[in-house]
């Protein structure tokens, strides 16, 4: 991990000591003076002390300062047990394949995520550097944007982000109705790559992202593997009320909160690997029946799927009213002129599916019970997810809770170590969670 934890040490020797006081008078306290400004003037104003404004604020000019500066880091742990053994030991392909199901019994550090935000030299040129490491994947990641907001209605961003194709994919993690995304949101979802974006509020309550990206998904992929075509994605929703970005309503709204949304998709997307490698780097496109999209001839056999076009649309609701919550979203993906190295049993493929939850706060700020649904339908399966779990906070805020989850699953179509969900699976899994935003 890089060494961003030691920035409050390189601010204390940028402080200057204060004059010396005159004999027979007390000594007033020192005064940490605000950094040089970059043409070699000293600026007026002092670094405010640290302290915590929705996450720790490490360094901090006052609004007087001529060169407003500000640090602040906030960190997600995200630590999960998960136990998938009493699903079935294998399931067949579309092509008649018998596949081991991954089995799992284990502890993991899922996610461990510091952030590091503020703004610099102007309070509107914004900044984020984000730390990213998992046990589970044994991934560790650094990565960030950079960005300027001209107004309430429009700032525009560069670096690396979500491509906001669902309203999970938004900006709404760790707030999720479970334990962590669905099983029908995280097949149709894309993932996260470099591009430019455009975000803001058009009136009171109407939000949107609209982003450029080089993929549906760059994670871990060198500049050197990534092609020439982009991916185009935007998300539309309205706010009414503050419903925020949390699927429950710990804040217990005196009055209805609602939420409408939706979202569009486009990419023109290529495997990323040489036809020969039966494992494409491109490997976050999934078929219903828990194949790769561009994995070595698993649409036919012996042949290899090199470029598809993906059409992604969404539609979502939300409803708020004293620590009720009701939240559905429709989802439905394209994949149309695709080109391989062989003949293909279809020119294109469509899915369907929904995620829904309902869940009641039993005591208010405490405890949550919920219900939660979704389903996946496909050219070669359908998927079925039905969960019945709950959250605890336990320590009178939002920002630590417990969550435990029976969850019965049928035919899964995506597999992936950060969640609890592998091809295949058809049984009961068991995921518990404990996790601390601050």
């Amino acid at each position: 991990m890089l060494g961003l934890a030691a920035g409050p040490l390189v601010c204390a020797a940028l402080l200057a000591q204060a004059p010396a006081a005159q004999s027979g008078s007390p000594a007033p306290p020192e005064q940490p003076q605000a950094p040089p400004s970059p043409d070699g003037d000293q600026p007026e104003g002092i670094w405010e002390p640290p302290h915590y404004d929705e996450g720790f604020v490490l360094v901090s000019t006052p609004k007087s300062a001529p060169l407003p500066y500000r640090l602040k880091l906030n960190h997600v742990s995200q630590f999960k047990y998960t136990n998938t053994m009493l699903v079935h030991d294998t399931y067949t392909t579309h092509l008649g394949v018998v596949t081991d199901v991954n089995k799992r019994n284990d502890f993991q550090l899922t996610r461990d995520v510091f952030y590091f935000s503020g703004y610099v030299f102007d309070e509107r040129l914004d900044y984020n550097i984000i730390l990213y490491t998992s046990t589970a994947d044994l991934t560790a990641a650094a990565a960030g944007y950079v960005g300027y907001v001209f107004s309430r209605a429009f700032a525009l961003r560069a670096g690396f982000f979500s491509l906001p194709s669902l309203r999970e994919m938004t900006g709404t993690y760790p707030y999720f109705a479970g334990t962590d995304r669905s099983m029908s949101v995280n097949y149709m979802r894309p993932g996260f790559t470099q591009g430019v974006w455009a975000n803001g509020e058009l009136v009171p309550g109407l939000n949107y992202i609209a982003m450029v990206g080089n993929s549906l998904n760059t994670l871990n992929i060198a500049a050197s593997r990534i092609d020439y075509r982009f991916a185009y994605a935007a998300s539309l929703w309205y706010d009414l009320h503050e419903f925020g970005k949390a699927w429950n309503d710990y804040e217990d709204h005196q009055a209805p909160a609602i939420r409408a949304g939706t979202a569009f998709t486009y990419a023109r997307e290529d495997r990323l690997s040489d036809l020969s490698q039966s494992n494409p780097e491109n490997n976050s496109t999934y078929m219903s029946d828990g194949t790769l999209l561009f994995g070595g001839g698993t649409l036919a056999p012996g042949v290899t799927v090199s470029l598809a076009s993906v059409y992604i649309a969404e539609v979502d609701f939300g409803i708020k009213y004293r620590g009720l919550a009701f939240n559905t979203e429709w989802m439905a993906r394209w994949l149309d002129k695709l080109e391989a190295d062989g003949p293909l049993p279809l020119a294109s493929m469509f899915d369907w599916g929904y995620d829904a939850s309902l869940g009641y706060f039993a005591i208010s700020k405490r405890w949550e019970p919920y219900f939660r649904s979704s389903l996946v339908h496909g050219p070669f399966a359908t998927a079925y997810e039905e969960a019945v779990g709950s959250h605890v906070y336990p320590f009178h805020t939002r920002q630590v809770w417990l969550s435990a989850e029976v969850i019965a699953i049928k035919n899964c179509p995506y597999t992936s170590v950060l969640y609890i969900y592998s091809s295949g699976q058809t049984g009961l899994l068991f995921p518990v969670q404990l996790l601390v935003r601050f």
